[in-house]
């Protein structure tokens, strides 16, 4: 009966922690409707991560490239200033508060195991 009560208290704190989560994949009522925002979707963590691969495999190419890749309205920037662009892009994307709550539910959940 107790294992049953620790197990349950376990689920409501996931349940909570779960309920104030912010970020891509959080909590709508997070967002913070100061400021002007971007949004794009993702299916799933999977998919976000997908997402700054991807951004991330572009940078790479576009500094090791010969190639400018810069578009012809932008033919002020450098090839640097275009990438930095994308990496603080990324920076933003980076799913913080996902993986803070990935590791604490592993964390709660592995307490489980052994009692």
């Amino acid at each position: 009966m107790k294992n049953k009560k620790i197990k349950l208290k376990t689920l409501k704190d996931i349940q909570n922690l779960r309920k104030n989560l912010t970020g891509l994949l959080g909590n709508k009522k997070s967002i913070n409707l100061k400021g002007n925002h971007v949004f794009f979707e993702v299916r799933d963590n999977d998919h976000l991560l997908m997402q700054i691969r991807s951004l991330l495999q572009l940078c790479v190419f576009a500094l090791d490239g010969d190639g400018i890749m810069l578009a012809p309205k932008n033919n002020n920037a450098s090839k640097e200033e275009s990438i930095t662009q994308v990496l603080e892009l990324v920076l933003c994307i980076l799913p913080d508060s996902q993986m803070y709550y990935m590791d604490k539910l592993d964390e709660m959940l592995s307490k489980l195991k052994y009692r």
